[in-house]
């Protein structure tokens, strides 16, 4: 039933979206007669229809039991498909940094599963930021496990809300679904591993990944830290 809910939901966002990328195509070829105001109108619709999509997603991703195929993957290929889509759009207002030098263990995890649930958390730590800001991901092999982080420097939450940040439906943003959290939590227990949060106001938030190794031959160079703003 809920994924049937979140695909009705999803039905009439297409034709809302449509309609509202005409009407911006339509009025930049008639020399934008409304002015900006109409645009930022534009804007913010589409925007709040990417955000409904996400939302309906996340709780369709909850409500369902995904299939597992796990393969044996680079770590640094993980963050750079998640990280890759952002490089672009946050160009000049946040600084993306990826720290995976070194050969490095490859893991055995579902590609989508794990790639969803790093983007889920760079989603949030740029949400962190709506001035901008720096996000790092760094890659490391401790204690038998290989470890992915993902820092901000955003607002950062206070303790009580840590303590409830994986939490279904628990959200210190508005408008979020509460999902994003406890989706990645699934899927990366699901692959063995741990994650936690630490954080506090003003200080920024850090998410540790701990995924254990098994046995597999090590890649090559990972990818070098590559800053862009």
């Amino acid at each position: 039933m809920a994924r049937q809910v979140a695909h009705e939901i999803k039905n009439p966002l297409t034709p809302i979206q449509l309609a509202a990328e005409h009407l911006a195509r339509v009025h930049a070829d008639r020399g934008q007669p409304l002015g900006g105001t109409f645009d930022q109108c534009i804007r913010t619709i589409l925007g709040q229809v990417r955000l409904l999509r996400q939302i309906a997603s996340e709780f369709a991703n909850f409500a369902g039991e995904p299939a597992w195929h796990p393969e044996w993957l680079n770590p640094a290929d993980l963050i750079e498909a998640a990280v890759a889509p952002y490089r672009l759009g946050l160009s000049g207002t946040v600084v993306i940094e990826v720290d995976a030098n070194g050969r490095l263990p490859r893991v055995r995890v579902d590609r989508t599963l794990f790639v969803r649930a790093l983007t889920n958390l760079i989603e949030n730590a740029i949400q962190a930021m709506p001035q901008g800001g720096a996000l790092r991901v760094s890659l490391r092999v401790e204690a038998g496990h290989v470890v992915f982080r993902v820092s901000d420097t955003g607002v950062g939450m206070a303790a009580p809300d840590v303590s409830r940040a994986f939490e279904p439906y628990f959200s210190t943003k508005t408008g979020g679904s509460g999902l994003g959290l406890a989706n990645a939590k699934r899927s990366i227990e699901r692959e063995g591993g741990t994650i936690t949060l630490t954080s506090a106001p003003g200080q920024g938030t850090t998410v540790t990944v701990s995924v254990p190794l098994a046995v597999a031959p090590l890649d090559g160079p990972a990818t070098a830290t590559t800053p862009s703003q």
